[in-house]
């Protein structure tokens, strides 16, 4: 099979020629990996590890600083604190687990009244170029291609702050809803333009939006079927009108919102973050199996970083053949691969995926 007709027959629910491979990691990891597998020159870690996927998405058409959180950074203040397209402060944070961009200011955090909310400076969609998009996807036409966008909650809470945020959406739902409905008017054009850009040869969009923590959603699941759920519907159905499947991240444990996932047209979740409450991927496989493809799955927190090679393994063959049966699966880690996870274990996961050796 080609990767894209590997990811497909996956997410219809049929097995294929081999497990669906997905990855990603933080840079520093991926060069250390370039530099342990050998590779030079073009050579890719993503192509020599097997991955199904390949993202395309449009290009920033202003000056921006090259540090970034997600969005482009458009100004330094105070020093070091970078401020994306929407405002949002960050501060670049050099760990002894890798480098991070964090969150430092948010711009609406003293706004009192919609009308404060309206005078914020708000992006706009024409700050991106579309043009390359149906090239850049016809030439790699053999892989699952992949759109991209931000989602409603956190950049609304990084707008606002917090604690702010959610006390808007229980006592001050106008305030609130003044931020995401200007969000969401932003990341339903970017991605409209994004579809159509594509011209037919994109596959699949993602919907990034964190709203689970480790031991459940960061709010009642009633507040989140109320403010995010239509908004989160109104973007699907927009994509599903180009005829791609959408793809829905989020961190933590949404274990409780799951149905309704599938009930707004998810077609595939991610990233199965193994150790939060009610994410084990062997039992969402046996309850939602028949309407999710599960991408993700392989534990980050306590697998990766520490187990031996041998039990990563193991691990990695039991949810390649239990999630993984009867298709359903697109295995990648439950989180990006980052610096504390030792390069043998990446290593494990994608031999035992590939049947083959790396090196």
């Amino acid at each position: 099979m080609t990767a894209k007709e590997r990811v497909r027959t996956a997410i219809t629910h049929r097995q294929p020629d081999r497990t669906a491979l997905d990855f990603s990691a933080r840079g520093e990891v991926i060069e250390k990996l370039r530099q342990r597998l050998g590779l030079s020159g073009h050579a890719s870690v993503e192509d020599r590890l097997g991955m199904d996927l390949r993202g395309v998405g449009p290009d920033f058409a202003r000056p921006c600083e090259s540090l970034a959180y997600a969005d482009p950074t458009l100004a330094i203040v105070n020093g070091d604190v970078h401020c994306d397209i929407w405002g949002v402060g960050f501060r670049p944070n050099q760990t002894s687990c890798g480098f991070y961009m964090d969150l430092a200011l948010n711009p609406l955090q003293k706004a009192e009244t919609v009308a404060d909310i309206e005078r914020h400076s708000w992006p706009s969609p024409d700050w991106w170029d579309y043009s390359h998009i149906e090239e850049t996807a016809k030439a790699h036409a053999d892989y699952w291609i992949l759109g991209h966008s931000r989602g409603i909650f956190e950049i609304s809470w990084f707008l606002r702050g917090f604690g702010e945020f959610l006390s808007d959406l229980a006592c001050e739902p106008a305030r609130a809803e003044a931020v995401m409905d200007h969000v969401q008017a932003y990341l339903m054009e970017r991605a409209r333009r994004v579809l159509e850009a594509a011209n037919g040869h994109m596959d699949m969009m993602e919907y990034n939006d964190d709203v689970g923590g480790q031991d459940g959603l960061l709010m009642a699941p009633d507040m989140w079927r109320r403010f995010l759920k239509p908004r989160m519907a109104a973007f699907i159905a927009m994509c599903k009108t180009h005829g791609v499947k959408v793809k829905y991240h989020s961190c933590g444990s949404v274990r409780a919102i799951i149905p309704d996932l599938i009930d707004i047209g998810v077609d595939v979740l991610n990233p199965i973050q193994a150790r939060a409450a009610g994410m084990d991927a062997e039992e969402l496989k046996r309850e939602f199996g028949a309407h999710l493809t599960f991408n993700g799955g392989i534990d980050t927190q306590d697998l990766l970083p520490f187990a031996p090679v041998k039990t990563v393994r193991e691990a990695t063959r039991r949810l390649i053949d239990i999630v993984g049966k009867d298709g359903g699966l697109i295995l990648a880690p439950s989180h990006v691969f980052q610096d504390d996870v030792p390069l043998e274990n990446i290593i494990a996961v994608y031999e035992t995926a590939l049947g083959a050796p790396l090196m």
